[in-house]
């Protein structure tokens, strides 16, 4: 949403609010009291409660008093608006529902597992950004689209079980030894992660739309206090066996480094950048440049910072995210 883009929305969202991010997807479904006060703030804030999405940017107070609304934020001045407007709202409430701990929140009790998701425990979380690209000056430039917001970088996040970290740490760590990275990891970046989602929600990759891959790990250095690995990668991704009659695809080569700390039996970097010719949309991210284009994908470690927590937009399939092939 490029409002929060903006450096003012930023500010006034970090210093006058709690920001709370949450997939609507989840909180409109889930039967528990979680689900329960997100739906009830929807219908307070005047959101149908049809059965559809309750997607949307909601100011409210504690116990759930509605103070703001709107649907998207692609316009940062509008975006300013509302929430100046929310904090009027929130001023005029009775100071002992203002001051801290004037609101008394009770155990929202048992989570519906159905629709929680939570980071895999010694796994690893990585932060993905997508970002169309254009070639300028025998380098590479931020790209240029017609569809508003088209331009800014997409977020989203990728996760790595325990057992999976560990299968990417070579038998023997001798500089040169050369490995294949593991099916399932292969499997869930390229179905999930190598996407076009800068417009919207993307479809994902099914599994016979990759025609072609090919991921490598090579160890470049090692030594008891660490083991360097640099990854190498190719794929084609297509809706069409006869790649120049797909329409959508996605040709791509990787290139990343990574490092193990034996003594942590964890990674401590985990830079990837995938590049190349993507073209097509799909009905939720319409506005797709025309013919092919370069689209770039970088992967780097999260932090445990709580907007690093958010869960993988493809992970509401948990059992097919995770469990590849």
């Amino acid at each position: 949403m490029s409002a929060f883009a903006d450096p003012a929305i930023i500010k006034m969202a970090q210093e006058e609010f709690i920001p709370v991010a949450i997939d609507d997807w989840y909180q409109r479904r889930r039967k528990d009291k979680e689900g329960e006060f997100f739906r009830g703030v929807a219908v307070a804030s005047g959101k149908p409660n049809n059965g559809g999405t309750l997607q949307g940017i909601y100011c409210f107070a504690a116990d759930g008093t509605p103070l703001g609304y709107k649907n998207a934020g692609q316009d940062a001045r509008v975006m300013k608006q509302v929430f100046e407007e929310a904090l009027f709202k929130f001023d005029k409430l009775p100071a002992a529902q203002r001051k801290p701990g004037g609101i008394t929140i009770e155990e929202h009790g048992r989570l519906d597992p159905t629709y929680s998701r939570t980071p895999p425990t010694d796994g690893l979380i990585l932060k993905v950004y997508t970002r169309i690209v254009d070639y300028k000056d025998d380098g590479y430039c931020k790209g240029t689209c017609a569809k508003t917001g088209g331009d800014k970088a997409a977020r989203d996040h990728m996760w790595l079980t325990a057992d999976e970290v560990q299968s990417l740490v070579p038998v023997k760590a001798e500089v040169g030894a050369k490995f294949p990275v593991p099916p399932k990891i292969v499997e869930r970046m390229i179905r999930y992660h190598l996407v076009d989602n800068t417009r919207g929600e993307p479809h994902h990759w099914t599994r016979e739309q990759i025609r072609a891959k090919r991921f490598t790990l090579t160890v470049t250095a090692a030594t008891p206090e660490a083991i360097e690995l640099k990854l190498e990668g190719e794929a084609i991704l297509a809706t069409d066996g006869d790649i120049d009659r797909a329409d959508r695809g996605y040709e791509v080569r990787l290139l990343g480094s990574l490092r193990y700390i034996p003594k942590k039996k964890t990674f401590d970097r985990f830079d990837i950048t995938a590049i190349g010719s993507h073209w097509g949309d799909t009905p939720l991210t319409l506005g797709a440049r025309l013919g092919k284009s370069l689209l770039g994908v970088t992967f780097e470690l999260g932090a445990d910072k709580p907007g690093d927590k958010v869960s993988p937009q493809g992970i509401r399939d948990r059992d097919e995210y995770l469990g590849g092939r």
